[in-house]
């Protein structure tokens, strides 16, 4: 890749930014539809239902999870949408359809250039969920929907830069550089995209801002840190001294009080939410 070629890259990367309504290309728009009326808690159900009965994936996605143990406890087996929407609640619903969109990109043949790339995001994502799922339990104050959520969601601006790169091929022949681009630009992406995207504030902050948790000044969100930490167990799962070293340090580990003893709680549990988090999504 050329300076030019880099130079060029960037400015079509702020070109999209600068949309009215920027997206990943090839991202569903029944699911966009869906996570944007799932934004209003007062939205019915029923109409949230009609939006995603126009994809027959979705849907059937949705119903199989309405319908597991961990939704339906009195087995009582529902075909119906929007009865669907209601046992599962706006959160999960909202999570699903995402993570359901971007299941698509990743495995889309416009993508093919990227697609590993997109399928290591994803594993990490998947990772990261399930950890934040089982921390939020042990350092309070974040949902554990919340916290799978932004898991999940934790690498969309990195996957937005990595899928308009798809379309600019010469961009991915010189790795360091493209990493270099991917980096500067990956925070404001994903800031821009979930603010479009009507989802929590403090979702968009934590997504936008983890990577930085420890050397941010003032008021953090504990989902930030969450995030944060999150990313130093996946970074050092099978270093257990040197995890104890970083979160040691940590600010973003210090306010939520994480230091490293719950590691073995966390990695037997991660691996069950690994598998739930993997089968609600039907990965």
């Amino acid at each position: 890749m050329s300076p030019g070629d880099s130079l060029e890259f960037q400015s079509y990367l702020r070109a999209e930014l600068d949309r009215p309504e920027p997206a990943i290309p090839g991202l569903p728009e029944v699911a966009l539809r869906g996570v944007r009326r799932l934004a209003d808690i007062a939205t019915p159900g029923a109409q949230v239902a009609r939006l995603i009965a126009a994809d027959p994936t979705l849907s059937a996605n949705l119903l199989r999870s309405a319908n597991s143990v961990a939704y339906n406890p009195t087995a009582i087996v529902t075909s119906e949408l929007p009865v669907a929407v209601d046992r599962l609640g706006f959160e999960t619903v909202r999570r699903m359809t995402l993570t359901y969109a971007l299941q698509q990109v990743r495995d889309a043949p416009r993508y093919r250039l990227v697609h590993d790339r997109l399928a290591q995001i994803w594993q990490r994502s998947v990772m990261t969920a399930s950890l934040a799922r089982v921390l939020a339990v042990q350092v309070g104050g974040v949902t554990r929907e919340m916290a799978t959520t932004a898991g999940l969601l934790h690498a969309v601006g990195r996957i937005w830069v990595i899928a308009c790169a798809s379309a600019h091929p010469a961009v991915l022949q010189d790795p360091v550089r493209f990493e270099t681009t991917v980096q500067a630009w990956q925070t404001s992406a994903a800031r821009r995209l979930l603010t479009v995207w009507q989802l929590d504030p403090a979702l968009v902050e934590a997504v936008a801002d983890h990577g930085s948790a420890d050397a941010l000044d003032g008021r953090v969100g504990r989902l930030t840190d969450l995030l944060f930490v999150c990313q130093l167990f996946g970074a050092f799962r099978d270093a257990p001294l040197e995890l104890a070293e970083r979160l040691s340090v940590s600010p973003a580990a210090a306010r939520l009080g994480v230091r490293g003893k719950e590691r073995g709680l966390v990695f037997g549990h991660s691996a069950d939410e690994v598998r739930a988090v993997r089968d609600a999504l039907c990965d």
